[in-house]
This record gives C-alpha cells, structure tokens and sequence, in this order.
C-alpha cells in the first residue's frame, strides 16, 4: 500500500490526479508545509512505500524513512534543494511539482499522456507564468471545487476545455473576484520594513496569488502579506526582484521566491479587541 503525501494547493491536486491514475493502492493526504513531518511520522508504518511530492519532510526524518519503506521524493522548492544529492529525489526548481511527476511517470512507461493538457496549464499557473490562458481559470476552478472534487473530475475527464456548467460557474466567479480586488484596495495597510522595502498587509481568505499580484501593481508594492485569519495562514507575494521565501522559511513555512506562506498560532489581536470591547478583563 502506498502513501501519498502532497501540498493543498493545486499543484499538489495535480501530483494526485496523476498518481491516483495509475496506482489504485495509495491514500493521499494534503498537507501544509508545516504539517509534513509529524504526519508522516505517525502515519507511515502503516505503508510500505511514501510518495512524496510539492512538499519534503527534514533531512533527519528522510533518514529516519531510509530501509523502512520504498521512498520517492519529488518537488521543487528551494528549500528542499539539500535533499538532492538522495538517489529517490526528484528535483528541479523550474518546473511545478506536477510537472516532475508526470515526467517521472511517462519515464516509467505509465500512461499519463492524457494528462498533457492539465500539467501544462498547472505547471505556468504554479511558476506563474501565466502564457497559458486557462491557468488563471483552472485554479479559480480549483478553487470553487475543492481538492477532491477537482481531483475526481479530472480523473473521470481530463480535458482542460470547461463544461458549460463549469464556464456559468467560472463567469460568476470572475464577477464576484473583480469586486473583490477593488474592495481590498479599501482594506490594504502600507508598511516599510527594516530593510527599507514597502510592502503591503491585508485580510483575506481567497484568491491569494491573483489578489497578490494585483495589489503589487495597483499600490506599487515590493511584497505583501495576506494574512487569512479564520484559518490562520499567511500568504507571501512579491515582485521578481524580492524574495519572500526567507520570510517564510524563518517561519516554518516554505515556498518560491515570489510566492511563499507558513501558519501561525497568532491570534490577530483578537483577545485585544474583546477587551476593548468591555467583555474580557
């Protein structure tokens, strides 16, 4: 039985699809990068082989893994860049981690081939390309489905062209994004941080590498924060010229250079407010 470790974003979606197509004995989990480690650790002996993709466990728990199980590890993240020189290790910083797998699987003679269209479209939406013109609405698809229903209808069709349904859904969808990207204009704090870079910090709960980008335009900002409070995460965006991965990483958290995000245990304040509010002491 195989255990299949991946990142809750699309790209990790997209690892699944491909996996889940060609092996009919795996479990799949979907995980911060933050969550890896212990998950893994109470969770895989109950396996006899790990795939791991768009995340990696520590160096002294991949060690720990060695002649347990079967180990494959493919991703594509700086920060995992020390775990290379592992003969199970796939990877390479300029390509998604789907695009990696569906490499890996075609070199294994697996048939993956109808896949070609949706690894194209997630691997320029996840290097944020952005040449391909569906890949801003595939991840809004993603987003409106979830990771199992995006999962299970790829697997059931891959073609990339949308359903009429899924074209009604992604239309209103884009009416109810454009709104919000004017209302977080309202909302966005400015700030200059101890290097003298200006960056942004904001509220939301959704569409954080398009409301990123935009707002890095619009306020002229070198990197901003989106901080989602109810779930207690942090996004990082970022010009091509400022990396925010080290913010992340300090952080435990992990990511690309322009785009990066960890948790937190923070509570925004919030027992701040409630006194204020005259109903804590």
């Amino acid at each position: 039985m195989i255990i299949h470790v991946t990142h809750n974003d699309m790209d990790g979606a997209g690892c699944s699809i491909l996996l889940k197509s060609v092996y009919k004995n795996i479990d799949t989990f979907y995980l911060n990068y933050d969550e890896v480690d212990d998950f893994i650790l109470n969770n895989f002996v109950h396996y006899d082989r790990i795939i791991i993709t768009d995340v990696s466990p520590g160096e002294e728990l991949l060690k720990h893994l060695i002649n347990r199980l079967e180990i494959t590890l493919i991703d594509h993240h700086i920060s995992s860049e020390n775990l290379k020189s592992y003969d199970f290790t796939i990877h390479e910083t300029g390509k998604s981690a789907t695009k990696l797998t569906y490499e890996w699987l075609l070199s294994e003679n697996k048939n993956v081939k109808k896949f070609h269209d949706l690894v194209k479209c997630i691997n320029d939406y996840d290097l944020w390309l952005l040449q391909n013109k569906k890949s801003l609405k595939m991840n809004m698809l993603f987003t409106l489905f979830g990771i199992d229903r995006f999962v299970k209808r790829f697997l059931c069709n891959p073609s990339t062209a949308f359903a009429k349904e899924e074209k009604l859904l992604l239309e209103l969808e884009e009416e109810s994004q454009n709104k919000y990207f004017e209302n977080s204009e309202k909302h966005i704090q400015v700030f200059t941080d101890k290097w003298g870079r200006t960056f942004g910090c904001i509220f939301a709960e959704k569409y954080n590498s398009e409301l990123g980008n935009y707002l890095l335009q619009k306020m002229q900002l070198q990197y901003i924060f989106i901080i989602n409070a109810q779930k207690r995460k942090i996004s990082l965006r970022s010009i091509p010229t400022v990396s925010v991965n080290d913010i992340a990483e300090a952080n435990n958290g992990g990511g690309h250079k322009n785009a990066a995000g960890f948790s937190t245990d923070y509570d925004f304040g919030m027992k701040d407010f409630l006194k204020k509010s005259g109903v804590l002491k």
